[in-house]
């Protein structure tokens, strides 16, 4: 059996401290009131200093008063540290004093709330010491917002102190993406391992579309979880899955969300029977649904009636003499039963539902889309290119329930009349010029001009926003480094 072997015998804070010796070239002042004194620091760490400074200020520097100092370890470098006295021996004509550094500790996300990451699904990151030759000390990310992050596992060997400025990698990237940050809120657990919380001023747009795909994929948050953590998670339809039924599993994958989200609003009892939630059109419809990492989180029930036999839910429930100022019967379809979770409404997938939606209509030479829906979504639908017939039914299933039925024709979903063009681009661009290619569709000259007319207005808009939020971020920079020299020139 081998006999234990102790690196060190000092214990606790002083084992982290690194010792300065010979010509180390670190400065430290001493502020005393309105003097500045020049003292010789022992060693630092994170925790704590030791300083050596003449007998005459002896009275000045009692146990448990607070010590502050300004640290140079570089050329144009200080940082302001502040101190609770601990020790105080006196050794000849010098003074040696040990002091505790006091590390402000606030709510470092604010009114954010973080996404928090397990030892499961930790994201590994590095950062380069700021006066360290040469060093590098990985870190674990334990929680994560617009406002930073908190990362733990540092070396406790590595020197942080509040207000330091680091540059973060992080190893989701997939290029050479680097994060710039200020330290706060430094600690030890009772392993003696390092933590603290890097703020961010403002994140790339391309660091945070990282950040929001990571978590979404691999942490399986929500765009509702990404939006309260303050990151950006409107564009997440390329990232799930849209499919039309086919199994058994996935049509009851179907009825289960349903009961769920009617269920949130009070459409039907929260442990109503799946059955019930089975409709009679289904059994001859298509019905998309939408997964995110197996969970079925959309659907859509798209219904092509066939007049006696087959017939749509509106066409049971209008009054005859309203549906027959419908569009068409044979150019007409339903969307029935449609219902997003909670977590995942407010992004484009239900712009992406309509696209798949709107891709197996026109296959099946189908022009217009009718929809019911109660006053609470009738926006939503509005801002997609829906327009009111000023029509409406009770619907029995679900509490009777007034829905009222808007309509959408082919011209809207072709080449956006009646829709801003920019706006018309980022709901159904995409779709309209892939069945164009795939000849399903056919543009006029003039129908053509508008559609890449949209693309262009659409691509200039988004560059223009990118302008502006680089613009802001650059301007926020300079305002924070001319805040930044000023205190620092004043801190001399």
């Amino acid at each position: 059996m081998e006999t234990p072997i102790k690196f060190s015998s000092r214990e606790g804070r002083r084992i982290v401290r690194q010792q300065l010796n010979g010509n180390h070239g670190v400065v430290a002042t001493w502020l005393a009131g309105s003097r500045r004194v020049p003292v010789t620091l022992l060693d630092i760490s994170s925790l704590g200093f030791a300083m050596l400074l003449p007998e005459e200020y002896k009275a000045q520097l009692r146990v448990g008063e607070v010590v502050k100092l300004i640290v140079s370890p570089l050329l144009g470098m200080h940082y302001n540290v502040q101190g609770l006295i601990i020790d105080r021996q006196v050794n000849g004509d010098k003074i040696k004093v040990s002091a505790v550094i006091e590390h402000e500790v606030g709510c470092a996300h604010g009114a954010l709330t973080p996404i928090e990451l397990s030892r499961q699904n930790t994201i590994r990151g590095q950062f380069q010491h700021p006066f360290s030759y040469r060093q590098k000390h990985y870190f674990d990310i334990e929680s994560l917002s617009a406002n930073g992050f908190f990362i733990t596992g540092i070396d406790a060997g590595c020197i942080l102190f509040s207000g330091m400025r680091i540059t973060l990698r992080l190893g989701v990237f997939d290029i050479d993406q680097t994060i710039d940050g200020v330290v706060s809120d430094v600690s030890y657990d009772e392993d003696n391992v390092q933590r603290c919380f890097v703020s961010i001023g403002a994140l790339t747009k391309a660091v945070e579309k990282q950040l929001a795909q990571y978590c979404f994929h691999y942490l399986k948050r929500t765009p509702r979880d990404l939006r309260r953590s303050g990151l950006r998670s409107y564009f997440v339809k390329g990232l799930v899955q849209f499919k039309f039924v086919e199994t058994q599993q996935e049509y009851e994958d179907v009825l289960a969300l349903r009961r769920r989200n009617y269920a949130a609003v009070r459409k039907v009892d929260v442990n109503a029977p799946l059955k019930k939630l089975s409709y009679f059109f289904d059994r001859y419809s298509r019905i998309l649904v939408v997964y995110h990492q197996g969970k079925a989180i959309g659907t859509a029930t798209i219904i092509i009636g066939d007049r006696g036999v087959e017939p749509m839910e509106i066409e049971m429930l209008m009054p005859e003499a309203d549906f027959a100022q419908l569009p068409p019967y044979e150019q007409l379809f339903e969307v029935a039963a449609m219902c997003l979770d909670k977590g995942y409404r407010d992004t484009d997938i239900l712009h992406g539902m309509f696209e798949h939606i709107y891709k197996y209509a026109m296959m099946n030479g189908r022009n217009y889309i009718v929809i019911s829906t109660d006053k609470y979504l009738m926006s939503m639908y509005k801002t997609v290119g829906f327009q009111d017939t000023g029509f409406s039914f009770v619907q029995p299933k679900y509490r009777d329930l007034k829905m009222s039925v808007l309509v959408m024709d082919d011209l809207t979903t072709k080449w956006g009349k009646g829709m801003n063009p920019v706006t018309w681009w980022g709901v159904w661009g995409g779709v309209s010029l892939y069945l164009y290619k795939r000849r399903i569709i056919d543009y006029t000259l003039v129908e053509k001009m508008r559609v890449y007319g949209s693309c262009w207005l659409f691509g200039l808009t988004l560059r223009w926003r990118e302008f502006s939020a680089y613009a802001k971020a650059r301007y926020g920079k300079q305002c924070q480094g001319v805040y930044y020299n000023w205190k620092r020139a004043n801190s001399r």
